[in-house]
C-alpha cells in the first residue's frame, strides 16, 4: 500500500508516488517537473510537489527582505485572473493559482524560490568584499544595465550587480535580473520565466554554497530538483 501524509497546502493526505521519466506533472511549489523523481500527490486537487519542496518549504517562514512580519504560504486564487500579483524581490508575475509566500498585512509577495536567494553572496566579479541582497536603484556594474529594486551591492564600493551577473556570466539586464514563477497544479501557470532565470542562478555553485552555508545544507535536496535545461520547466 503506498505511503501518505499530510501536508498543509493541501487537505486530503497526499500519496508518496515515483513519476515516470515522461511524466509531464509540475511540482506546485517550484514549478519544475517531477519526471523521474519521488514526490507527492492529489489526485482530487491535481496538487503535486517534490518529496524534497514537501520537507523543505514551511507554512511559515522569516525572510530577510521582509523582517518586519512572519511569511505565510498561501495559494493565490485561480480566480484572481486578470489581477495583478507581482513577487517583491525578482519582480516576475505570480500567475492565478500559485504557491507564494506573502505578508497578510503589508502585501509583501515572493516565490518560494525566490527565498532561497541569499542575503549575502561572494562574486568573481568583485572579490574584494561580500555583496548584500538590498533595494534601490542604478546602473549594473557588470553589465551596464538598470537594475530593478533588489540586487546585490557593496556599499563599500558603490557596486552594483544583477543577481545574474553574480556568477560572472552575465545575462543580467532586460527583466530586472531575476525571476520566478508560478502556477497551480490545475494547469494555470504563470511566469514563464522561471526556468531561464532564479531557478538556474540557484544552481550556479557561487549561490549553491551560499545556500548551503545560510541553510546548513537543508536546502541542498531542492536544488537537487532542479533541472538545469529551461525546457524542464513550465
Amino acid at each position: 500500500m503506498a505511503s501518505t501524509r499530510m501536508h498543509f497546502a493541501d487537505p486530503h493526505p497526499l500519496v508518496r508516488s515515483q513519476y515516470s521519466s515522461t511524466a509531464s506533472h509540475v511540482c506546485d511549489l517550484c514549478r519544475s517537473r517531477l519526471a523521474g523523481l519521488i514526490g507527492y500527490r492529489c489526485d482530487a486537487c491535481n496538487f503535486d510537489a517534490h518529496e524534497a519542496c514537501a520537507d523543505y518549504f514551511k507554512k511559515s517562514i522569516t525572510f530577510f527582505a521582509h523582517p518586519w512580519h512572519a511569511l505565510g504560504l498561501s495559494r493565490i486564487p485561480i480566480s484572481s485572473t486578470g489581477l495583478s500579483w507581482t513577487c517583491d524581490l525578482c519582480r516576475e508575475d505570480c500567475g492565478p493559482g500559485s504557491f507564494v509566500y506573502c505578508c497578510a498585512q503589508c502585501g509583501f509577495v515572493v516565490h518560494p524560490l525566490c527565498t532561497l536567494l541569499p542575503q549575502v553572496i561572494h562574486s568573481s566579479l568583485h572579490i574584494q568584499h561580500y555583496l548584500h541582497m538590498v533595494p534601490a536603484t542604478g546602473n549594473c556594474s557588470g553589465c551596464r544595465e538598470a537594475l530593478p529594486v533588489w540586487h546585490y551591492r557593496c556599499g563599500l564600493c558603490a557596486f552594483n550587480l544583477h543577481i545574474a551577473c553574480v556568477s560572472g556570466s552575465g545575462g543580467g539586464g532586460g527583466g530586472g535580473g531575476s525571476g520566478g514563477g508560478g502556477g497551480g497544479g490545475s494547469g494555470v501557470v504563470g511566469g514563464s520565466n522561471l526556468g531561464n532565470r532564479v531557478a538556474k542562478y540557484l544552481l550556479k555553485q557561487s549561490f549553491k554554497l551560499a545556500i548551503d552555508a545560510a541553510t546548513g545544507g537543508m536546502a541542498s535536496a531542492v536544488m537537487g530538483v532542479l533541472p538545469a535545461d529551461s525546457d524542464d520547466y513550465s
